[in-house]
Formats: C-alpha cells, sequence, structure tokens
C-alpha cells in the first residue's frame, strides 16, 4: 500500500476538526460582543434617566427660588428629553424637614441675599455689658427640604430614583407645613 495516499484522509479530518474550533470562537466572540453591547446600552440609559431626574429636580429648585412656595407645590409627573429619548419623570412633593434661625451675628451686610434678615438696623440694637451690639434671631429662617424623583423605562427595565436635599431662606414667620 502507498503510504502517501493512507494519510489524505488525516487531513481532511484535522481540516474540519480546525473549521469547526475556528466557528466556535466566532461565534463566542459575537456573543460576548452583544453582551457588552446590552451592558454599554444599560449603563447608557441608566445615565440618561439619572440626568432626567435630576434635571426635573433642578426645574423644581429654579421654580422655588422664583419665588413659588415648596409647600404648595404638588407631586408632579413631567416629560424630559434627553438627546434622542424622552423619560417620564415623577416628582413627589417637596417635604420639609427642618426650620432653623438664623443667627443675625452670622449674617453679612455686605450681601444682598442677608440684608432682608436684618429686620431692625444696626442702630436698632441694644448694646450689652461689653459695649458690644447683641444679637438675636433675625428675621430669616433656613429650611431644610427634601425633593425626590423618579424614572422607570419601560423599555430596558431600569429604575432610577434620586432624593435631593436643598436649603431655603424664607421669612421667620414661616414654618415647616405639617403633612
Amino acid at each position: 500500500m502507498n503510504p502517501r495516499h493512507a494519510q489524505s484522509g488525516v487531513t481532511l479530518v484535522m481540516s474540519l476538526i480546525m473549521l469547526i474550533v475556528l466557528t466556535l470562537l466566532v461565534v463566542s466572540a459575537i456573543r460576548f460582543s452583544n453582551i457588552n453591547l446590552r451592558l454599554a446600552g444599560n449603563a447608557q440609559t441608566q445615565a440618561e434617566s439619572a440626568a432626567a431626574a435630576q434635571v426635573a429636580v433642578d426645574q423644581v429648585l429654579a421654580s422655588a427660588l422664583a419665588g413659588n412656595s415648596l409647600s404648595a407645590m404638588s407631586a408632579a409627573s413631567s416629560t424630559i428629553s434627553t438627546g434622542g429619548a424622552s423619560y417620564t419623570v415623577a416628582v413627589s412633593k417637596p417635604a420639609c424637614n427642618m426650620t432653623q434661625n438664623i443667627d443675625t451675628s452670622t449674617l453679612d451686610p455686605s450681601i444682598p441675599a442677608d440684608r432682608p434678615c436684618f429686620g431692625l438696623g444696626a442702630n436698632d440694637q441694644l448694646i450689652d455689658a461689653n459695649i458690644k451690639l447683641t444679637t438675636g434671631p433675625s428675621a430669616c429662617k433656613n429650611q431644610m427640604w427634601d425633593i425626590a424623583a423618579s424614572v422607570g423605562d419601560g423599555a430596558s427595565g431600569s429604575q432610577v430614583s434620586i432624593l435631593q436635599g436643598a436649603s431655603l431662606r424664607v421669612g421667620a414667620e414661616t414654618s415647616c407645613p405639617t403633612p
């Protein structure tokens, strides 16, 4: 028997085995790239959802700075667009946590936001035994508020909730609303 003809079948079998191995490598590479693509897409959706929730909280804070009372605001839902996607953001009713009196010794008359808090002028303050102006509660208070927003994306199933604290200066007659 000719040895040359006996080995020709082995080469075909080895070639088929190598082809199967290469095919399996290509299939696994495609699967891993699809998984990585889904992970990146979910991370992007989560980041966009968090950004949309933060925009909604910023809108509530801007409304409060424009003179609207946080205690008068109710829970609301708004649509925020971030790039190509739009998200529905649910903002809960802001909650007042604490009211803190401001001492006049901590105020600076050169800061415009502090001026209304003095109430009485410096000439109207009493002088103590050390010939220093007395300090006392000012005409303002600081209130600490919590504003919560949540976004749910039905397509990816992601849920993002944020809670942001805010400090607002209010008049001394204003107290935290009771729930």
